[in-house]
């Protein structure tokens, strides 16, 4: 894969990760920049979707809270695999393919228990 990914929020968030020693990271605390890079790449996003609107200068990236419901997602998408090996390009693809699958399932689990409710 390219550096510069089809998937402009996957090499966002590679261009996040590249500064740092990602393969001796815990996967937790990989999860957790990752989580932190992709939020971000949505924020800036929304900034500039909004006429006049300017990010500015950017703090150094905080990874994710530790008890936040996505980093379990991504610790467990690395425990099946062996993402030392990998490039970073293609990790963040899939780890980010990852959250998008949660996020739908849990997206189609709300929907199902709204129409259950709606239904009694």
């Amino acid at each position: 894969m390219s550096r510069h990914s089809a998937d402009p929020r996957a090499a966002a968030v590679a261009a996040e990760l590249a500064p740092y020693a990602w393969r001796d990271l815990t996967e937790a605390m990989l999860a957790r920049r990752v989580i932190a890079a992709a939020d971000r790449y949505r924020v800036i996003r929304l900034i500039h979707s909004v006429p006049g609107a300017a990010v500015g200068v950017l703090d150094p990236l905080e990874p994710a809270a530790s008890g936040d419901l996505r980093v379990g997602v991504l610790e467990g998408a690395l425990q099946r695999r062996r993402w030392r090996g990998s490039s970073l390009d293609r990790l963040c693809v899939d780890l980010l393919a990852a959250l998008d699958a949660w996020h739908r399932e849990r997206e189609s689990l709300d929907s199902d228990a709204r129409r259950m409710l709606d239904d009694r």
